[in-house]
Formats: structure tokens, C-alpha cells, sequence
């Protein structure tokens, strides 16, 4: 069977890391990955052609004529790093809604075939947070040489967690198989805005990851780019509380949970929130 893997072509390219992000909650991975891209002027070296990943593409109709079928993009990108003896393998599209195991393992094979050192897995995580809390950026590896690595930065590392998994963990858990060191730098997303683009969440990321990798690249787009989202997350955030009020208690709940112990009843009051919300949706 024809590999839906197409490469135009193989750079020559020194130890390098992957970096993979995904359209998740905030979109915050491919915010990582499409800045990355821009910035460096990585150039495209091959895709994973999206038809049998794809259950629902887009299409184009202008004046009643339909004109294209859009799928997602699936482009590898490539990069050398002047300031390092690592060049940069990029990868960023929308999480693949079946044959997520098969689509992860191509991305794994381009991985093997340029001898990747390592992998950054970058994404957004829905949490039980206020919209104007500081980004708050966590870690989940695939190895225990892969935490010590991290102590330099500023991230946390110690999450438990027992349940379905993204994208980022099936990537770190199959590159543990094939003996690839791998990490997943992630962000909490509030719950009630995943849908909103959250720039400013994969700025935090950037920042961390571009020290990670010895890349010196232009923050001010991006910086603006936060200003511009928040801007518009309060204007939505406004606009709830003025349609119903009851939010705004809901709201200054999170941000007194945020330091309530026990835990019990940070649960509590979560669960509350998640109520509040999900009555607004069927209303």
C-alpha cells in the first residue's frame, strides 16, 4: 500500500529536534509551531498526506460554486540552527480525529529517519482556571534523563494522571518504544475559552522552548498578538457577565478556588463551574 508519507525532499541536517504541535484547546501548539515557521523561514521538506486522517474537510464554495476541498495541513518544515550543533525538524497540524496511532508513528518515522535527538511535544490543556491568571506551563517526559533536563527551567514536572490521552502522549509514548527521548511542554487553557485562540499561553511556551533549543527569534509579533486576544477574551468575558450575571460569581469562584484547601473542596467548587457552563450551552 502507497505511504500517505511524501518527502520532496531530505536535507542534509546536523542532530536535529523535533518540534510537533497540534490545533488543541487555545490552539496554543500550532500557535507554537506557525510562529516558529515565520520567524525562522523554515522551509517545507515534505507532508503526511491528510484524506484517510480526515473525517470532515472544508470546502470552499464562492457564488454557489464549490471551488476547493480543504484539509488540514499536515507540513514538515526544516531549519538549521547557525548557534547550535542541533538543527530544527517543525511539525504542526490539527489533531488527526482517526487513525491517530498510524498518523503518530509517520511522524515518528520521519523522526527516525533524520536520527532526531529529541522531541518537543507543545500543546493547550483545559483547566479549572480563571482566563487572567498568569500562563502556568507544565511537562510530561517520556524518561527519567528527560526530567533531569528540565530542572534548569521553569516548568513543573510531577503530574499524575490516569486517563485518555492526546496527541502529544501518544507521540511520547510510541517514541519510548522506538528509544526517543521526548517531552511534552504544555500550558493550562481555562476550560470556558478553549475555543479562543490563547497567544499568549504559546508565547510562555516559546519562550522556554526557544531557550531549550538555542533560538533567538523575534517575541514582538506574538507579544502583540497576546495583547490583541485578551483584549478580545475580556470583551467575551464581558459580555457573558452582562447577559448573566450569575457568571461573574462563577468567576470570582475560580479565582478564590484557586487557593482553597483542601482539595475537596477546590473539587467543589469546580464542579460547580463546569455546571454553570454546561447549562449555558443547552440553554
Amino acid at each position: 500500500m502507497k505511504s500517505p508519507l511524501k518527502l520532496y525532499e531530505r536535507p542534509r541536517l546536523r542532530n536535529p529536534y523535533l518540534v510537533v504541535g497540534w490545533s488543541d484547546a487555545g490552539q496554543v501548539g500550532t500557535g507554537v509551531t506557525d510562529y516558529l515557521v515565520g520567524k525562522l523561514g523554515a522551509e517545507e521538506f515534505g507532508e503526511i498526506e491528510p484524506h484517510k486522517f480526515s473525517l470532515s474537510p472544508n470546502t470552499i464554495i464562492k457564488g454557489g460554486v464549490l471551488e476547493e476541498v480543504e484539509y488540514p495541513g499536515t507540513s514538515f518544515y526544516y531549519w538549521k540552527n547557525k548557534n547550535s550543533t542541533s538543527d530544527l525538524i517543525i511539525f504542526g497540524s490539527q489533531s488527526p480525529p482517526q487513525s491517530q496511532h498510524e498518523f503518530a508513528n509517520l511522524i515518528l518515522d520521519v523522526a527516525e529517519l533524520f536520527s532526531v535527538k529529541r522531541i518537543y511535544a507543545v500543546g493547550g490543556v483545559p483547566a479549572n482556571i480563571p482566563h487572567d491568571e498568569n500562563p502556568n506551563l507544565f511537562a510530561v517526559v517520556n524518561s527519567a534523563r528527560v526530567k533531569r533536563y528540565l530542572k534548569p527551567y521553569d516548568v513543573e514536572v510531577g503530574l499524575d494522571y490516569y486517563g485518555p490521552t492526546s496527541m502529544n502522549g501518544l507521540i511520547l509514548g510510541l517514541a519510548k518504544q522506538r528509544s526517543i527521548e521526548g517531552l511534552s511542554l504544555l500550558g493550562w487553557v481555562p476550560c470556558y475559552i478553549t475555543e479562543i485562540p490563547n497567544p499568549r499561553i504559546s508565547e510562555a511556551i516559546l519562550r522556554v522552548l526557544t531557550r531549550m533549543l538555542s533560538i533567538d527569534i523575534d517575541f514582538s509579533e506574538i507579544e502583540s498578538e497576546a495583547q490583541y486576544a485578551n483584549n478580545q477574551i475580556e470583551e467575551v468575558v464581558s459580555y457573558i457577565r452582562e447577559q448573566n450575571p450569575d457568571f461573574l460569581r462563577h468567576i470570582g469562584k475560580l479565582e478564590k478556588a484557586i487557593s482553597l484547601e483542601p482539595p475537596e473542596d477546590r473539587k467543589k467548587f469546580f464542579k460547580e463551574i463546569e455546571e454553570f457552563l454546561r447549562k449555558q450551552d443547552n440553554s
